[in-house]
């Protein structure tokens, strides 16, 4: 503290909130707010926490000291373990409300010298904490203050599932092994933030499509897992056009794990979704908000559609105009089911019985004529197309493409599909061995134009073992929209066709290493269209990154 151009000590312990993670640990430099007073931190933004620590006499060797929190008005103070983030690595790993993370800015148990101005006793040592519980074993010699720093991250979503809300207060302070708060230190606050267009949790790892699904009334839907270390099912929804994101019906969710494929739908107030796991082929439904009699409820959850067991996990579905659902999905090849509108499943069926490879990473779309347009990738690295007619039969397959690779990671190779609205024709998006992205369409009267690259450079592939390329397509009008991460920088960029060709690139999300997109098309009510989507903002297959962004479409 300065007085009359003096410096005095404020002769009591201290904290000190750093905002900067990769500050170096005695600089002076980073802080979130002055010494001594609280301060706002991002949810799923580790930032560090440094105390002082005043004791007149400790043993040598003194060890056990621990980091606690206190949420809100709750009684108990839980004990802060050692969980990494974004990913929580580990034999078990888990992603509570506040843990103890990882810095590169110091080694664990670096030594830290008297950088807070708080207490008038002699320093005597301290240490700063990376990804550890404890702090380390160190010298008291006869007492004197102490300095630790703990690198501490407060997730949006965490282990339970819970969630921590905006404007949530979180104390922390330094207690012995035995959970008792160490005498002479004080206790530090913190307020948490979540930032506009902060989704947090876990990105599904599909090849469908998850939304941002939008309803009559303009809220926003989107599915998601809280934590990769609780692969439960979330509905979020945001009723400020995508800056604010909360859970719905969360007492109701489905039961089923393993989200690693996923497919949806809105159809006037429900969305539709399919849900394959490697046991199974699953079905729930939920209502919306504009739902006349249960508004953001699920309606159904769980419900067993087929049990085939998956190589490979993908689906994709369609809705016919009688209320029935066809089904396509992986079990040991390319199976379908159809759903009829009171809820009875067929038995399933090979797509086609006289194949022999594999075939995967199905996608489908239906037109206005109630024909269902299919896509798929073959085992011999090619991708076929065929029509499912109103009888429940297929065309023959042509093939749209080869050179898409032999190995998993080209298993989900195709986008989802696109129907161009004006002049019927399907746009088929996928991507070859080398990363690049290219298209073939395929007119109303059957004819397939020549391919196209859509992308001027390869675009990540598999992505954290997800077996997709990190890229979304949607149609305006007859304009194509796609968007990608970029694989030599893993930044988000965007790229269309209004019928002179695919355009160049232009970058949209220039900060964050993208692993995965999925987007959708809506028109405003000021007759406006936007490109609206969510990316993970470079968890790594981990959680707490996913950001909601949005591209105005100029001249559909």
């Amino acid at each position: 503290m300065v007085l009359g151009g003096f410096t005095v000590a404020l002769a009591e312990p201290a904290f000190r909130v750093r905002a900067d993670l990769a500050a170096p640990l005695n600089a002076d430099q980073g802080w979130a707010a002055p010494i001594n007073e609280s301060a706002t931190v991002p949810a799923d933004a580790p930032f560090r926490v440094r105390f002082e620590l005043e004791r007149s006499v400790l043993p040598a060797g003194a060890k056990g000291i621990i980091l606690q929190y206190r949420h809100n008005d709750e009684e108990d103070w839980v004990e802060v373990g050692a969980f990494d983030f974004p990913y929580p690595k580990g034999e078990e790993p888990r992603s509570p409300r506040v843990s103890v993370v990882s810095t590169s800015a110091y080694a664990h148990g670096e030594p830290a010298e008297d950088l807070l101005d708080g207490s008038a006793a002699k320093f005597a040592g301290g240490a700063g904490i990376n990804l550890a519980a404890q702090a380390p074993a160190w010298f008291a010699g006869s007492g004197g203050h102490f300095e630790f720093e703990w690198p501490v991250v407060i997730r949006f979503y965490a282990d339970g599932p819970v969630t921590n809300a905006d404007g949530d207060r979180f104390e922390l302070r330094m207690a012995d092994g035995d959970g008792q708060p160490l005498a002479g230190q004080r206790v530090a606050t913190v307020f948490l933030e979540i930032p506009d267009g902060h989704l947090g949790g876990t990105f599904i790892e599909t090849p469908g499509r998850i939304g941002p699904l939008r309803a009559n009334n303009g809220d926003l839907y989107f599915m998601m897992e809280p934590a990769e270390s609780e692969n439960v099912f979330m509905m979020v929804k945001s009723t400020d056009d995508g800056r604010s994101w909360h859970e719905v019906d969360d007492g109701n969710r489905p039961a089923t794990g393993d989200l690693e494929s996923v497919d949806a739908r809105l159809v006037g107030d429900t969305i539709h979704i399919v849900h394959q796991i490697t046991e199974a082929l699953v079905y729930h439904a939920f209502h919306t908000s504009d739902h006349p009699s249960s508004p953001d409820t699920w309606a159904v959850v769980d419900e067993v559609g087929a049990t085939e067991e998956s190589v490979a996990q993908a689906a994709s579905m369609v809705m016919r105009a009688d209320g029935s659902l066809v089904v396509f999905y992986v079990g040991p090849t390319l199976y379908y089911s159809v759903r009829d509108p009171q809820g009875n499943w067929s038995a399933a069926q090979l797509v086609d019985s006289a194949e022999s490879l594999l075939l995967a990473g199905p996608q489908a779309v239906i037109d206005s004529d109630g024909v269902v347009h299919l896509a798929y990738y073959r085992a011999d690295g090619t991708v076929w197309y065929r029509q499912f007619a109103r009888d429940d039969t297929f065309t023959p397959a042509q093939r749209l493409a080869d050179g898409i690779g032999e190995a998993e990671d080209a298993y989900g190779s195709v986008l989802p599909l696109v129907l161009l609205p004006d002049g019927g024709a399907v746009a088929v998006i996928y991507q070859k061995e080398s990363g690049v992205l290219w298209e073939r369409r395929i007119s109303a009267k059957g004819e397939l134009t020549a391919p196209r690259a859509v992308t001027d450079r390869p675009v990540v592939r598999q992505a954290a073992d997800s077996q997709q390329p990190a890229a979304d397509v949607v149609a305006v009008g007859e304009q194509l929209h796609v968007i990608f991460s970029a694989d030599d920088d893993r930044l988000l960029y965007h790229t269309h066709d209004s019928g002179e060709g695919w355009q160049p690139a232009s970058r949209l999300v220039d900060d964050v290493q993208i692993d995965w997109v999925r987007g959708a098309a809506h028109q405003q009510s000021d007759g406006r269209w936007r490109y609206q989507f969510v990316y993970d903002a470079g968890s790594g297959g981990g959680a707490g990154m996913n950001r909601f962004g949005e591209l105005v479409i100029e001249n559909p």
